[in-house]
């Protein structure tokens, strides 16, 4: 399926070559990047249109998401990369992975002229590529003698925008854990601060002299950029320091104002299968409510383009299969539209309202509204805050059987699964194999816990199911370990892990 705008954020800060000097300051960069491109009132980008890949092991994994991406995207597409960046003995830079060899760039790291192939294949009709790759020691002077006119050359796309950090890229001091690269923290504090003086919106050739400047004052290495076709014009963020215009407004402030009083004013129902059925299909904005011991408070904006009445119960069904969490605190209020809401965008107005006043919900760009992207995004590790690790997926959920009939297939039993459980159950595409797997079910209700267990142990060592926070994978694979998984099913072993971000939030219970 096309999607008409997506961005890869890949950030890379520990390295297995002890040659490549870990980077902290890379992990910061791309969550401050993350926050940038997410925030309503800067970049405006949902977080199901970011994609973060964060200190992904193999460069391959990498490229095949950026194909994945790139190949299905028909509107912007914005690819962020912040590590190290190492040149190969050709002269041709390699963005390095987590298990990239110094000795072997073009062997273990992600070229970039494989980048620039994705860019040239993907039929987006904006591209922007943001380089922030940091170089230690060995590496700077590896670089020397490279001429720009090289990166010209593999930037020399139609309808691309590059930024670059420069060869000689600054690090933060080793004890500021909280910092990010001199580069992205530059670029992000002028998207926060705007530019007076400058249109309402920002492209990034509006961004590029501040950028430049800036990091020259600093005593800093300056950037490069370059930019084919009109790309250079493509709206980049909002000017939080525009000043006013006499220009034409789309939606008058008072209209605006008018709207977010009447959403204000709608009444609150109890987030049930009931006051969701007693819906039309009609498109719309709506908010989540949770009771707390302080006072109700909002923790999501959202909208339905087509059905109101469908995303709810997608978030109803949801909570409800959720650890640390009661669905029986949740109530929404909504407010059905004629408009067209891909233009207009109301929860926008929604959300910038509710942040001028100190409110921002708790669940937006964190996760929450996400559905399954798919398996390249398994090997991702999940932030504190996101919603997966604060309210991961519950194990004890029941799981009812046709009865009579208590003997079925892996098959059936997988399809069961999936159709019942509140989370995403992946499975590999092996049905004929999994036909042949008879299983004895002892009753005709399970928990999913100890349906995973017998389904395990029926498929045998060579397949292993894996119990993530935010959903569960069926692969044929053995000893496969993912950041974010909470328990593993392989054969009659059985084993539970904690992620350390996890570690606050608790374990789901085995049932």
């Amino acid at each position: 399926m096309e999607s008409d705008d997506a961005a890869i954020l890949i950030g890379v800060s520990q390295y297995r070559d002890p040659s490549l000097l870990d980077v902290p300051a890379a992990r910061n960069s791309l969550h401050a990047m993350h926050r940038l491109l997410t925030s309503p009132e800067l970049c405006g980008w949902s977080d199901d249109q970011v994609h973060v890949l964060e200190d992904p092991a193999g460069a391959t994994d990498v490229a095949l998401e950026l194909y994945r991406l790139a190949e299905k995207t028909t509107g912007t597409l914005l690819i962020y990369f912040v590590g190290h960046g190492v040149v190969s003995k050709s002269g041709a830079l390699c963005l390095a992975a987590g298990d990239t060899q110094l000795r072997y760039p073009d062997l273990t790291g992600l070229e970039y002229d494989k980048v620039r192939s994705a860019l040239l294949d993907s039929p987006a009709q904006v591209k922007l590529v943001i380089l922030d790759c940091c170089y230690s020691g060995r590496i700077i002077h590896g670089l020397a003698g490279v001429g720009e006119s090289q990166l010209v050359d593999s930037t020399d796309v139609r309808g691309v925008y590059t930024l670059t950090a420069a060869d000689q890229v600054a690090h933060v001091p080793p004890r500021d854990e909280t910092a990010s690269t001199s580069f992205t923290q530059v670029l992000c504090d002028i998207v926060r601060s705007g530019i007076p003086g400058a249109p309402p919106t920002l492209a990034l050739t509006d961004l590029y002299p501040k950028l430049k400047s800036t990091l020259k004052a600093c005593g800093l290495p300056e950037p490069n950029h370059r930019v084919t076709d009109t790309v250079e014009s493509y709206p980049f963020c909002r000017n939080v320091a525009y000043a006013g215009s006499t220009g034409f407004r789309l939606l008058p402030q008072e209209h605006v104002d008018h709207f977010l009083r009447i959403f204000a004013a709608q009444p609150r129902h109890d987030l049930t299968t009931e006051s969701i059925e007693r819906l039309e299909d009609w498109p719309g904005v709506y908010l989540l409510h949770r009771e707390s011991s302080d006072a109700p408070e909002i923790v999501y904006v959202g909208r339905g383009d087509r059905s109101i009445a469908v995303r709810l119960g997608q978030h109803l069904r949801k909570i409800s299969g959720r650890c640390h969490i009661d669905v029986r605190d949740f109530s929404f209020s909504y407010l059905k539209l004629d408009d067209d809401l891909s233009v207009l965008s109301p929860e926008l107005l929604v959300l910038q309202h509710l942040h001028a006043q100190g409110c921002p919900p708790l669940w937006n760009n964190t996760g929450f509204g996400n559905n399954d992207a798919g398996r390249m995004r398994d090997s991702i590790q999940r932030s504190g805050d996101h919603f997966d690790v604060l309210h991961p997926i519950d194990l004890s959920w029941l799981v009812r059987f046709d009865a009579p009939v208590l003997k079925v297939t892996a098959h059936e039993m997988a399809a069961q699964l999936r159709a019942q459980l509140p989370y995403a159950f992946r499975i590999e595409r092996r049905e004929a194999e999994l036909d042949e797997v008879g299983i004895t079910l002892p009753e005709s209700s399970l928990c999913a816990d100890r349906a995973f267990r017998l389904l395990a142990a029926a498929l045998g060592d060579s397949w292993q199911i894996s119990a993530l926070v935010g959903q569960v994978l069926m692969y044929r694979e053995r000893g496969k370990r993912y950041p974010s998984a909470i328990r593993y099913y392989a054969g009659t072993r059985t084993i539970t892990e904690m992620p350390e971000v996890c570690k606050t939030a608790g374990l789901p219970d085995e049932g």
